[in-house]
This record gives structure tokens, sequence and C-alpha cells, in this order.
């Protein structure tokens, strides 16, 4: 209000100095021209004043312009009276199209300053339209799109409330510019009226008894605006602002009521999303792991009701296949089990790594004796770079993951063939590869072969299929450990399984 008040001055005082300024060029410094070019000097600066300050000044301007074009320019100059009756239609003709063109040339810069004002309008609505779009989200949607109102649209506050499922009200989101807002509340019966009736509520806030802006004497307004997706109304927005136009603000609340029901959406296709994963993931388990569950069970059964039968004897041959079935069965329902348990922790964040120094070889040397019933018909290599190499790692897990890709190597590589384990220390990392010369992975595949249940298009030796969980925990506990894991394959030559950690090593340790 004060800066009208100063600019309205402002443009009273060009007024006057517009046709001083006239009157001073033509008495004093450009004389004997004659009244045509006086008036049209008066009318011009009555439309400069008209455009820059509007139609009041410009009829001030209007007024004394013709008052001087009398006094001074029509004669008997000096004196307020005309002689000859064409200079009194000259004057009045001269006044009233003053004042029309201050009057058009002030609805022309009115309407000019309206489209401006409109447009930065629109586009500050597509800023918050395009940062709500882009807020992917829910919970950050819902807490932020009070912090975009305040930061886009300059107001100095903003606050978010929603009704709760027990009854009253609770802030979802409040975002202020102002030192002073803190002492501010809204008022909750305003708040359930504005709901109840769907209706907008100004409040002028220098009515209020709790303070907003201190000694500011600057004019605001306390908007309680419904928050309304179609015809239902789903929260309040309250805004302390200056602007009060009420399109202005049922659009800012228009969208503001999108963002809230778009993060509703999201929320509820997460929670969709994640039901059918969980779907999918039980029908992926069950359908993996029953038939795992039922062939090694069905084959110590059978070897067991064998050995149960009083009438058959057998010799020490039979007996020893039957306790290698038995043994063998028995490891691979252990190992079932184990890897459903592994996934269940990882799945759960509930992996956790406990370091400490351990030798490579003697790391190697463990997890080939645990392997050894599934490599017995392969030939294993291990080529280490240094034998006495010690690394700070989590040997259970890291033996876990080296148990799994031999398990794998064996598993879909023929019968008699080499299986190289390597392993080395470069730039601190520890780096150790699995290599089988079983038919390799096709290259699209490469991408899928650590997901959960995912197992590859190779055929797999004596036709038994694996339960696709041994590379997922693998790539599930080197990830915990901060490294990688990937795989390098030819079709027809074999893969190689690299996995990659970073590690602490002895001072005295010298790295290859």
């Amino acid at each position: 209000m004060i800066g009208t008040i100063r600019q309205t001055w402002i443009g009273y005082a060009l007024a006057v100095a517009g046709v001083a300024f006239v009157v001073v060029l033509y008495k004093l410094l450009i004389m004997n021209v004659n009244a045509t070019t006086v008036a049209l000097s008066f009318l011009l600066v009555v439309l400069l004043v008209a455009s820059i300050h509007g139609l009041i000044p410009a009829i001030l301007a209007s007024v004394l312009g013709m008052l001087c074009f009398n006094f001074f320019f029509l004669p008997p100059v000096g004196k307020f009276i005309i002689d000859d009756p064409q200079n009194w239609v000259a004057l009045f003709a001269f006044l009233v199209t003053a004042i029309i063109a201050s009057q058009l040339s002030s609805m022309a810069n009115a309407r000019a300053r309206d489209a401006e004002k409109r447009r930065e309008e629109v586009w500050k609505l597509y800023q918050l339209s395009q940062a709500i779009i882009v807020t992917p989200d829910p919970e950050t949607a819902s807490s932020s799109v009070a912090r975009q109102v305040v930061e886009i649209f300059g107001v100095p506050y903003c606050a978010v409330w929603v009704p709760k499922e027990e009854g009253g009200w609770k802030q979802l989101a409040m975002a202020t510019e102002l030192t002073r807002l803190d002492t501010f509340s809204p008022d909750l019966s305003l708040i359930q009226s504005v709901f109840s009736t769907g209706e907008l509520k100004l409040i002028n806030a220098n009515g209020l008894n709790q303070p907003i802006l201190g000694e500011t004497k600057t004019p605001l307004t306390v908007i309680y605006a419904p928050l309304k997706v179609g015809v239902r109304t789903i929260g309040i927005v309250v805004l302390v602002s200056v602007f009060v136009e009420r399109g202005t603000v049922e659009a800012v609340a228009g969208l503001m009521a999108l963002a809230l029901e778009r993060a509703r959406f999201l929320r509820a296709m997460s929670y969709t999303e994640a039901l059918r994963q969980s779907d999918e993931l039980k029908s992926a388990l069950l359908a993996s792991v029953s038939h795992n569950l039922r062939t090694p069970l069905t084959a110590i059964r059978a070897a067991v009701d064998s050995l149960l039968k009083e009438e058959l004897s057998w010799d020490q041959e039979a007996l020893h296949e039957f306790h290698s079935i038995i043994s063998e069965e028995t490891y691979r329902l252990t190992r079932l089990v184990e890897n459903l348990l592994e996934m269940a922790r990882i799945e759960a964040g509930e992996l956790y790594i406990t370091k400490q120094w351990v030798s490579i070889s003697e790391l190697f040397s463990n997890v080939l004796n645990r392997c050894s019933a599934m490599t017995r018909h392969h030939q294993v290599v291990v080529g280490l770079n240094d034998e006495w190499l010690t690394v700070w790692i989590d040997s259970h897990l890291v033996a876990e993951v080296l148990t799994n890709l031999i398990e794998n190597a064996a598993k879909y590589s023929p019968v008699g063939s080499k299986i190289i384990l390597s392993g080395s220390v470069k730039n601190d990392e520890l780096l150790i590869g699995v290599k089988d010369h079983g038919l390799g992975i096709a290259p699209e595949e490469l991408d899928h072969i650590f997901n959960k249940f995912y197992r590859g298009k190779r055929l797999p030796r004596h036709g038994s299929e694996g339960t696709g969980m041994g590379l997922a925990i693998a790539r599930g506990i080197v990830e915990a450990h901060g490294g990688r894991i990937w795989a390098e394959s030819t079709l027809g030559q074999g893969s190689t399984f690299w996995f990659s950690l970073p590690i602490e090593h002895h001072k005295d340790t010298q790295l290859v």
C-alpha cells in the first residue's frame, strides 16, 4: 500500500513537471508556435503520464494542460478569459481529447500489466505442476508440496492439513520463509468449517490476535482453501499471502490436491506391487523348492527302505552304494535348506559381516573339502599367486559364495572337465574366479543369471535342475561386502565367474 501511494505521488509530480516543461519550452525557448503544436505537446505529456502512472495522474495532467493552454497560449494571454469563441471550442476539444486519450492509454497499460501478471501466474502453476510430477516418492511428494508453493509463488506461509481417521486434524506439511510465522497457527474451527462447506475463506491477518509479521505494515490475508478431487474434499491448505485472487488460489489448491491424491495413489500402487512381488516370490519359491525337496527325500527314503528289508541280504558294495546315496542326498538337502535360510537373511537385511584375518589357501582348502561330493567327477585346479596371502574378510560368507560358484560349475560342466579356482589381490581388492568348461552362457542371459530363481538355458548334468538361488545368494553376500560379482562366458567353451571384495591385508603381505 505504501508503495502504491508513493507511485501515485510520483505520477502527480510527473504530470506537473511535464506541463511545466511544455510551458517553458514554448514561452522561453521556442516562441511564436501555433496553438495546434502546443495542444499536441500537452496531449503528448498526458499520454506519457497515463502510460506510466495510470488514469488519475493523467487527468491531472489534462486539467493542468487545459489551464496552461488557456492562460499562456490563447488570447488574451495571461488571462483565463477567451475572446474568440473558436478558441473555446479548441480548448474543450483539447480537454475531452486529453481525458479520453489518457483513459484509453491507462486501460491499455492496465490490460498489458494484467496479461503479464496472468502469464506469470500460468508459468508458476506450470512450475508447480512440473515439481509435483517429477517427484516420484509419495512421502516426499506429500511433505514437499507446501515448500514448493512457498518457493514458486513466493507466499510467506503455506500449510496442508488433512483429517485424521480417529477425528481431528493433522498437519501434513508446512513451509515458511518468515521468522515470526512460528507464532502463527491456523484456526482449526475455520479449517473444519471450510472442509465441511467446501468454500474458500479469506481472513484479514491484521484482525488476528496472534502476531504474524511483527511490526510490518504489509497487508496480508490468511486464506483457507479446500483441496478437492472432483467433488470430494481431501484436505485444507492454509496460505498467508499478499495476493487474494480467488482464481489463482483455487488453481494452486487444485494442483496441491492432485499432488496429495497422486501421492496416495503411488503409495497404494507400491503396496500393490509389493503384494504382487511377494506372491510371485512365494509361487517361485514353492515351484523351485518343492521338486528339489522331494527329490533328495525320495532318494533317502528309498535307500533306507531298501536297507530295512530283512528278507534281503546286501553285500558290502551295495551297502556302500546305499550309504553314498544317503550321504549325497542328505548333503543336497542340507545345502537347499542353507540356501533358503541364507536367502531369507539377505531379503530381510539381516546379513551381518564379521571380518577376521583369513589365509586364502586355507579358505580354498576348506571350501573344496566341503564341495568334494559335488566335484568328485571333476578335476579341480587351484591357481593362487601367493600361498601365504592373508586378508581381512568374513571367511564364512566368502566360503558360502565360493561353495555356490563351485557347485554351479560342477553342475553345468561335463564329467571329467576341469574347474579352475584362482585368487589374487590387486589394488586392495581380493579377486577370485571360478572357471568351468561347460556349455557357456548366452550373452543375453549374463544380466539375468544373478536374479533370484533364474535358471540358465544350459543343460545341467544328469538332467537335475537347481533352485536358482545360488548365484543370487552369492551376489547378495558380495554386495553386502561392498564388492561386485560378474560372469564372462563364451558359448561352447565355458564360463568364468568373478567377484572382487575391498579388503585390508597385512603390511608384510606381498601383493602380486
